[in-house]
């Protein structure tokens, strides 16, 4: 790139990161001062290549998951990343569970941090990166809207999962994580495992997904279960709010 290429290709990074729901190519091209369209397209293939930004599924520009990396390599000992670090620790202590930070580019989403439990063996570890289904934990809070309400849409991924699951009750798993804001699918896709989790917001928008998974046969008292979904939503919070000064 040169020079001039180079700075509108960092004001577009910069606006992005600005946006909570991204921006539109027209509203890159008009952030640039209406260049022609193929200089808009050239910058913004070779920063989706480098994978800097990354098109939605609703044909809005996000961060993609190297501006991601970056902002973690930068806060790897301080700031939002070191205290998220310290809540999946004391939710992993506390339930003996598997803890999980999910960021989402390009369809795929990507296992940032991972506390791993022997006792909870279907989360994934830190750097694995897995295609946008809804059997990954808080994947609902990463598609949009329209697909989750789309028929075709889940008919499909309860076909293509294993045990073959009923769209009704993956219906209901959606609407009760729309109403509480906390996904939990109780057994659902891994039978045995209790699994939940909450989107994390910056800015307006969703980034990440802190997701935690135990096994049913552990949890012996019966109001085991709402005791991590309230600690679940209090982590959040307190994230949340370091996210958010």
């Amino acid at each position: 790139m040169s020079d001039s290429i180079l700075t509108r290709a960092l004001l577009v990074v910069d606006a992005i990161s600005r946006s909570s729901q991204g921006l539109r190519f027209s509203e890159v091209q008009a952030l640039l001062g209406s260049p022609s369209p193929s200089t808009v397209s050239k910058i913004l293939r070779e920063l989706s290549q480098a994978d800097v930004i990354a098109k939605g599924p609703e044909g809005r520009y996000l961060l993609g998951m190297k501006a991601y990396f970056w902002g973690k390599s930068a806060a790897s000992s301080r700031g939002p990343f070191r205290f998220i670090r310290e809540e999946m620790a004391a939710l992993h202590d506390a339930f003996e569970a598997s803890v999980n930070l999910f960021t989402c580019s390009d369809e795929h989403m990507f296992c940032l941090e991972s506390i791993m439990s022997p006792e909870s063996p279907s989360l994934w570890p830190a750097g694995k990166g897995l295609k946008l289904q809804l059997p990954v934990i808080g994947s609902i809070f990463f598609f949009s809207r329209e697909q989750l309400d789309d028929e075709v849409f889940l008919q499909a991924e309860c076909e293509r999962h294993r045990p073959r699951l009923q769209v009704a009750d993956v219906r209901r798993m959606i609407e009760d994580a729309r109403e509480t804001g906390i996904q939990r699918d109780a057994g659902l896709f891994y039978p045995g495992i209790i699994r939940m989790a909450v989107p994390l917001v910056d800015q307006g928008r969703v980034t990440m997904v802190l997701g935690l998974g135990v096994l049913e046969a552990r949890q012996e008292q019966a109001d085991g279960v709402e005791h991590i979904a309230v600690a679940l939503q209090d982590a959040k919070a307190r994230i949340e709010d370091a996210m958010n000064p």
